[in-house]
Formats: structure tokens, sequence, C-alpha cells
């Protein structure tokens, strides 16, 4: 009788992994164990999440009614695999369809042997095998991957609830011992080993899915890499209109558009004859803006802007999140009847994430430019009028005495002016920059007469070494005011050597004043706010570092015999950068 219904209970396992294996081809089946609460997050939910649970309590009570009727006969109890339906109904659906497979199998038990000795106790069973599915499935609803181990352990212990249940209600209790001695190792350890194999053959569909979603993400990311050279915010429909074809080109579906508000910034064929109006403007699209994550819709009504589109398709709208407010959202049409759409979900999402990145990127480093470009604007701006007004004056008291020299102090005035006002983005050749800060320093030598000396020391080599445009001058500025004119007494000096070394051009600019206040250094090389005294030399340091790197700031040895401030150009090679170095 053993071997009896060893072999029974194998063959009944046997014949439910067979039909679990054929079920899980069919699409309607993989739907509904792939349509998880939330994943399509459209406005087609109630109703039909209603019929998905019903369904799947009903085919997995059929695999409870089929064991039933495999099953063999053992001195009034009817050993089967009834419980592995009961389990996975509950792992794989919920508490619903567990309720619903519950019911059908404890009916079913009564109805095919109501007046057997063991029928109490079987359905007592059978519902205490629904609570423990019902439980789990409900505590892990997020998470479906249940490990061989728990399910071969749960469905142990849920067995050996129905052999206590057997001892504990059937009567008389040496009929009940009977019966346990003969099914207690078919069903407690094959049923369990049964278990596993049966729900293995379910989860192939989640592996299978898993696969496709991690090809959908290598595409996305392909297809983000292609977008990106869009997203810097140039023409911003020519823009997305690339995106589009960007897309399709990749992402063989059925349609794209992007919409901001009502207005189709980029649009595919399909999208053509959809036209967007307050009143008639798409649910979809207004709940994807409005909780911030990616919809997905089948469900058509008339009064949608998108109504014509629902024949054919099922559209999926993904938010690209913007700080200014903008609701842009991509709108994608797929085809219909596909047995999940987590995939396709899982593209648009990370597809819109990235544009939304990258146009926030993309914003910041342009906000990031027009801060650089106003602070270089002011710099260029800041012509010190006093310095104006000292330059003219000195130059006055030539006119009569020393005209020539007059002359010569006007030429230097004008060029100074006029490379003031060159963009000061340009790259310059030093022998340019060299220029103009002789043309300055002529002016305050004339302006302090024997007071200020300045020296320029520079080997003929280096002159075609490309610099930033006006990034000396206020180095010298800061020498000579903050500097060699502070000494109480002696002649203010200023020398200005440039020297080519191995793999940079050194620019020292050295004075004989008392020396630099060492906070003033300290909040330069840290970037922090430093006095009016360090504001030219800041914006120095701003501009090398920016174009240049961290490591070509200025480096500064300041002590009372005077200052050393010194900078390093890169020679660099290549094309990449000819225009901004050597």
């Amino acid at each position: 009788m053993l071997f009896q219904v060893i072999y029974s209970i194998c063959f009944n396992i046997c014949l439910l992994v067979t039909l679990a294996f054929y079920m899980t081809k069919l699409d309607f089946v993989q739907r509904l164990l792939l349509n998880e609460d939330g994943a399509e997050g459209g406005m087609e939910k109630g109703s039909q999440k209603a019929w998905e649970k019903l369904l799947l309590g009903v085919i997995f009570g059929c695999f409870c009614i089929v064991s039933d009727y495999i099953g063999i006969q053992v001195t009034g109890a009817l050993p089967n695999a009834r419980v592995i339906g009961i389990l996975s109904a509950g792992f794989l659906g919920g508490p619903v369809p567990c309720a619903i497979t519950t019911g059908i199998a404890a009916i079913h038990r009564y109805l095919i042997f109501p007046e057997r000795i063991s029928t109490v106790a079987c359905i007592l069973s059978a519902l205490l095998h629904g609570v423990i599915g019902s439980v789990i499935g409900y505590r892990r609803r997020g998470d479906r991957q249940y490990g061989n181990r728990f399910l071969l352990w749960i469905t142990f212990v849920s067995e050996l609830i129905h052999i206590l249940m057997i001892l504990l209600l059937t009567r008389p209790f040496s009929e009940a011992l009977e019966i346990v001695e003969i099914v207690i190792l078919p069903m407690v350890l094959i049923n369990s080993i049964g278990m596993v194999i049966f729900f293995n053959v379910f989860k192939s569909i989640f592996s299978t899915e898993d696969l496709k979603v991690a090809s959908k993400v290598s595409l996305a990311m392909r297809t983000a890499e292609r977008c990106t050279p869009y997203l810097s915010g140039g023409e911003e429909k020519e823009d997305f209109q690339r995106l589009v074809e960007i897309i399709l080109e990749e992402y063989h579906c059925q349609g794209i558009a992007f919409i901001r508000e009502t207005e189709f910034l980029g649009q595919s064929g399909a999208f053509s004859s959809i036209t967007l109006a307050k009143d008639r403007y798409p649910r979809l699209l207004l709940a994807a803006q409005t909780y911030k994550n990616t919809r997905i819709s089948r469900v058509p009504l008339p009064e949608d802007a998108f109504y014509p589109l629902y024949e054919k398709y099922v559209i999926i709208a993904a938010p690209i999140a913007d700080e200014d407010g903008e609701n842009i959202t991509l709108a994608a049409l797929v085809k219909k009847n596909a047995y999940s759409y987590r995939a396709d979900v899982e593209f648009f999402t990370g597809v819109a994430n990235h544009i939304a990145t990258q146009r926030k990127l993309a914003r910041l480093e342009r906000q990031k430019e027009a801060l650089r470009r106003a602070e270089l604007a002011t710099l260029q701006s800041q012509i010190n009028p006093h310095f104006l007004f000292n330059s003219l004056n000195t130059i006055s008291c030539f006119c009569r005495e020393k005209p020539e020299k007059a002359r010569e102090l006007l030429l230097a005035l004008s060029s100074y002016f006029r490379n003031m006002l060159e963009d000061m983005d340009d790259m310059v050749t030093l022998e340019m920059e060299l220029a103009h800060v002789k043309a300055y320093t002529m002016l305050e030598e004339a302006r302090f007469e024997d007071r200020l000396s300045v020296k320029f020391a520079e080997q003929e080599e280096v002159l075609g070494c490309r610099v930033p445009n006006l990034i000396l001058q206020p180095i010298v500025e800061n020498a000579i005011h903050h500097g060699a004119m502070k000494r109480e007494r002696g002649v203010g000096r200023v020398q200005v050597c440039v020297k080519r070394e191995e793999t940079t051009t050194r620019i020292d600019v050295i004075d004989n004043g008392p020396g630099m206040d060492y906070r003033i250094i300290q909040s330069l090389y840290r970037g922090g706010k430093v006095e009016h005294t360090g504001i030219g030399l800041m914006n120095v340091q701003q501009r090398l570092v920016s174009i240049f790197g961290k490591d070509y700031g200025l480096w500064i040895v300041s002590g009372e015999s005077g200052t050393d401030v010194r900078l390093n150009i890169p020679n660099r090679e290549g094309k990449e950068h000819e225009d901004r170095d050597c």
C-alpha cells in the first residue's frame, strides 16, 4: 500500500508540473502572473484586477481538483498534492486568489467524499493551508523570489499540520493512526519536493521577464547615450524631434511623442492626427505628471484626446522631471495583447529619467557659464576711475614739457583700454598679454615717477605660449598697489619673469612690498571670500582652475621682504589644446 501511495503522489505531482509547464506558455497566464499591483499604474485598475485575481484562484483551484481525482484512497483518506495548488496560489497571487483556491479545494474535497472519516480533517487542513499561503503571499507581495529551501520547509510544515489534523479529528483513532503511518512519508516529504519543482516552473516566467527587462535596460542605456548630444538645450523642437527618431531606431515601438502641456515638442507619425486641448487633455498624461511616475493605460475614454489611439495601441507615459515647473512627458505607443508591459515601462522610464538628468545638467552648466561670464564681465568693467583720472592727469602734465612722452603714454592708455574691451574668453599669446601689462605699467611708472620701477624678463621662445586674456594685469596691479607702493621708504620694485620649464611656462610677479596678509592667501587657496585687496587675485585663481584644472592655480610666497605670485601655464600638445595653451 505504501508503494502505491508513493507512486500515486509522484504521478500526481508529475501531472501537475506538466500542466503548469504548458499553462505558463499561455499569454493570458503570463499576463496574470506578471501583472503586479501598481506595475501598470494606469486608470484601468479596479474591476479588471478583481477578475484577474478571480481567474488566478480558479486556475490553481483546478490544480487541486485534478489532484483529488487522481489520488488513491487509503482506508477512508485521499492522499494527494492539494497543498501544492493552495500554497502556490498564495505565493504567486496573494490573499484573494489563495482564498478562492482554498474554497474550491475544500468544497470539492467535501463533494467527492463527504462521508469519509478524514473529510473534516482534510477540509480544515485545506483552510489552514490557505491561511498560511495568504499570510506569506501578503507579507511578501513585493518580492516573489522564494528560495527552494523556504518552499521545502513551508510545505513540510503545512503537511505536518495536515497529519496533525488527521490525528486530532479522525475517529476511531486506530484508523487515523493507520492512515498516518501510510501517508506521512509520501505526503510530507514527496509533496515538499514536488512543491519546489512545481513552483520553479512558474518562477521561470519571472526569470524570463527579468532577462527581458535587463535587455531593455541595456537598450535604454544605449539609446540614452545616443540622445545625450541633443540634450544640451539648443533648438528645443529640433532636438526633441531628433530624440523621437533615435528612440524609434533603437526601440521598435509604434510611436513616440514628447509633450509639454498641450504642445508636441516632437512626435512620430502615429501622433500626427492628435490635437491636444485643455478640455480634452489625456488623463494618462495628467496622471503621469501628477504622480511623477510612469503610467500605462489601455482603457479608451471618448472624451480623451488619445481616444483614437487606443484601438490599436497601449499607451505609456513617462514624466520628464523639470525643476522649472515644465510638464514634459514622453508618450509611447506599444502593441496590444502583450502578456506584460513591464519591460516597456522600464525602458521608457529609464530614457525619461536620463533625459531629465541631462537637461538638468545642461541647465546647471548654462547657469555656471552665465555666472562665469558675469564674473569676467565684472572684472573687465572694473576699470578704476581713479586710474583713468590719474593717467589723464599724468599725461596732461607731460603735454607741455615732454610731448613725446605724453604721446607714448596716450598710445599706452589706448592700448590698455583696447585690450580691456576684448573678449575675456579668448586665449591670446603671451606676447600680447605682456604688451597689455607693459602699457599698464608704463602709465603707472609715469604716475609714480621715481618711486616705482617695473622690470620684465622673458625668454623669446615662450612668447608664443597662449594664455587667458587679461590674466596677468590684475596680478601686476595688485603687486604695485598693495605691494611695491606700500613701502614706507625707498623705491617700489616689481619684476615680471617668464621662463619655460619642462611641462609648464612659469610666470612670476615679484614685488618688494611689506607682504600679503596670510589670511588672504589661505582664502584664495580655499576658494572662500577674500578682502577687497584680494578680489582681483581671486578672479584670476578661479579662471586658472576653470581652464586648466585645480593643479594650476596661483602659488604665492609672501614675507616681510615682498611677495612672489606664480602662475604655471601647462605646455600641452595636441589639437584639443591648441587654442588654450602652449
